[in-house]
């Protein structure tokens, strides 16, 4: 299966998995305590911003999380990748196939990107 990733990778990646949603997490509650410590919101305000960054954070956790199998991984590592979740050594503990993969996808992103003018 093209989208599928060496036994090897899939046993790192569940291993490090508590640590990646730790991670998230971390960022998600320093970014509420931040919305709810701002001097400039109403309290009213400092609600709806709370509640559609819980929002947007419950897909991020989802995209990077839910449907965890081997097969929807390397999904999994693009969008872990896109939130700057996986950090370098992570990806530099995978097999070179899944690392070429994720290069390819990298350049084939960069591609697609119009410039802004």
């Amino acid at each position: 299966m093209a989208g599928s990733i060496p036994e090897r990778d899939w046993k790192y990646m569940k291993k490090i998995k508590d640590e990646l949603i730790a991670r998230l997490c971390e960022r998600i509650n320093k970014e509420s305590v931040a919305i709810l410590n701002e001097d400039i919101s109403s309290e009213n305000e400092k609600y709806f911003k709370q509640y559609k960054h819980v929002q947007d954070s419950d897909s991020i956790i989802a995209n990077c999380f839910d449907d965890w199998r081997r097969s929807t991984l390397l999904t999994k590592l693009i969008t872990l990748q896109h939130h700057k979740l996986i950090s370098k050594e992570h990806i530099g503990q995978l097999s070179e196939e899944t690392n070429q993969k994720l290069k390819a996808f990298m350049e084939m992103q960069g591609k697609n990107k119009k410039p802004n003018h």
